[in-house]
């Protein structure tokens, strides 16, 4: 306590390890009680560390030599604080303190109750302690693998392992009638692998130590572990927590972590001197059970069998886990860009069928109209227009009657009725031409051209092939209606000299072509510009033919129909 007053000089702290500084599972825990007393203390701080090799350490053999070792480092000068980590560093120091430094505070670091027996500790002393419970190991494995039947216990065959195999030899009696217990310490490294990979089914191996092999090979803790699990054909088992993760499947373990904080806890309190009268011991107890998940996919252990509370660590992440809130984020996209394509799809659904009872209600229309033309057109041909012809025949008998004065009325109402009689005529014509019913289209267009060229002064060229027979009437009067709609648009707004209508068969249907040399037009203004086209293009829809105009400006314009022989229903 003087040394630790004294601010020009750091603390001295001897650490003594059990085993090398590079072991496991003590050099975890000692690394981690360097940290966090360094870390607790408000003085500098120095730590002396030195090791027993405890795994071939003997005694009587050993001790003095090693206290001689230890009295020529410190010499006059002792530490202010030795903690001895593990089993035999706990041993040793506590029969040998007396020749070393009695006046020295002792911190022991986690050694075995079973262990402790026989040391003494001051009022100034404190310790961390724990108590291995043999048989809650064993019916720990009989839990989580209750099919269990043999249990494999690896562990080496120094001194301090062959005294840890017999405590749990002596301990586990009662389980025989579990499982069978095999111990493999006096196996070497290699042959212990041979074992552990030939075990019957529904065993497990529970690794305690190993430091130095049956064959007395000295081993490093970690990689003999690894050499184990790579070899085993069954589950692992272990005690510390430093093995989760390196091959072990899990269970209550001892937290090297959590006892290096306790520790350092405690020695700090030894080094400020709030010790009592009597030495301060904690009991360490272990952590709640944890598990690797890897193993126990790898053994296919259920997790319904892991005792309640359990931990299980190491777990691969799923895609959910890793990459969830980039599969929120598409899904929500995902379904957004659904409802936005069902709500096009209805949309368009709703516009086809729209758009379909409009061409319905377009063609009912078209066919109406064209039968009313009909009609009227008959009525005129054949009623009117021989009606009108009487009546100018009468009025050209009463001529010689009517000599005198009165004679020239006579003769100006002959030409009128004559005149009337024949617009009447022609009325009924355009209306509707008997001769596309009497003749049919070819006679019918050669007709309607013939009737332009004359009545427009139009010259109008006609080429007009052989047609098949079977035209439906609907295809006769649609392919009729657009030429005539053609001629009349070149004749009203085309300003051409000559035109030119062809007809003929083509690719099972009738194609109709009607060109002239007009001045042309912009296609895209045409296209909205009258009824004319539009009409000319329903009504080749109708009858499911195809409809298109070329036009340039200043070069003519060009209007192709086709349609099919039976029309759009055959």
């Amino acid at each position: 306590a003087a040394h630790a007053a004294d601010a020009a000089r750091p603390v001295q702290v001897l650490i003594i390890n059990s085993f090398s500084r590079e072991n496991s599972p003590y050099e975890v825990f000692a690394a981690h009680f360097r940290r966090d007393l360094a870390q607790r203390l408000k003085t500098p701080v120095a730590f002396y560390d030195t090791s027993l090799d405890g795994a071939r350490f003997e005694p009587a053999r050993d001790s003095d030599a090693f206290v001689a070792f230890l009295r020529t480092r410190f010499g006059t000068d002792p530490p202010d604080l030795v903690v001895p980590i593990g089993p035999p560093a706990a041993r040793f120091y506590g029969l040998n303190r007396g020749r070393l430094f009695p006046g020295t505070p002792m911190m022991l670091a986690v050694p075995e109750e079973r262990v402790m027996r026989g040391i003494e500790l001051g009022p100034r002393d404190a310790g961390t302690v724990i108590s291995l419970d043999v048989p809650r190991l064993f019916a720990h494995i009989l839990e989580v693998l209750p099919a269990t039947t043999t249990i494999a216990v690896v562990s080496g065959d120094s001194p301090i392992e062959r005294f840890w195999v017999n405590v749990v030899r002596q301990e586990t009696q009662t389980l025989s009638e579990r499982a069978r217990i095999d111990y493999l310490n006096k196996l070497s490294l290699g042959e212990i692998e041979k074992r552990v990979a030939s075990l019957p089914a529904n065993s497990a191996i529970l690794f305690v130590q190993m430091y130095v092999d049956g064959a007395g090979v000295s081993q490093d803790h970690d990689l003999a572990l690894t050499r184990i699990r790579a070899a085993a054909a069954a589950p692992v088992f272990g005690l510390f927590g430093s093995q989760l993760g390196k091959g072990i499947v899990g269970g209550p373990l001892m937290s090297e972590v959590a006892a290096a904080s306790k520790t350092a806890d405690l020695a700090r309190a030894v080094l400020a001197g709030e010790g009592g009268a009597k030495p301060t011991v904690v009991r360490l107890e272990l952590a709640a059970p944890a598990y690797d998940w890897r193993e126990l996919q790898r053994w296919r252990i259920r997790e319904s069998n892991l005792p309640d509370g359990s931990t299980v660590l190491f777990r691969q992440p799923t895609l959910w886990d890793e990459h969830r809130w980039a599969i929120v984020t598409g899904a929500a996209a995902l379904l957004l860009q659904s409802a936005l394509l069902v709500a096009l799809l209805v949309q368009r659904s709703r516009r086809r069928r729209a758009e379909n009872e409009a061409r319905r209600l377009s063609g009912r229309i078209l066919t109406a109209h064209e039968d009313e033309r009909r009609k009227l057109a008959r009525e005129l041909h054949d009623d009117f227009t021989p009606r009108l012809a009487r009546l100018a025949i009468d009025a050209a008998r009463l001529q010689p009657v009517t000599a005198g004065p009165d004679s020239a009325g006579g003769a100006a109402m002959h030409e009128e009725l004559s005149r009337l009689s024949q617009d009447v005529h022609g009325l009924a014509y355009r209306l509707h031409p008997t001769v596309l019913e009497d003749l049919g289209l070819g006679d019918a267009l050669h007709s309607e051209c013939e009737r332009v060229s004359k009545g427009q002064g139009l010259a109008v060229d006609r080429h007009i092939d052989a047609l098949p027979t079977g035209i439906a009437p609907a295809v006769t009067v649609c392919l009729f209606r657009v030429a005539q709609e053609a001629l009349r648009n070149i004749v009203r707004h085309a300003g051409a000299h000559s035109a030119r209508v062809s007809l003929a068969p083509k690719d099972g249907g009738i194609q109709l072509l009607v060109t002239d040399d007009g001045v042309g037009f912009e296609p895209r203004i045409g296209h909205s510009a009258g009824l004319g086209i539009a009409s000319m293009r329903e009504r080749v829809r109708e009858v499911g033919g195809k409809f298109s105009i070329r036009s340039e400006p200043g070069a003519g314009t060009t209007v192709q129909a086709w349609a099919p022989l039976a029309g759009e229903n055959g």
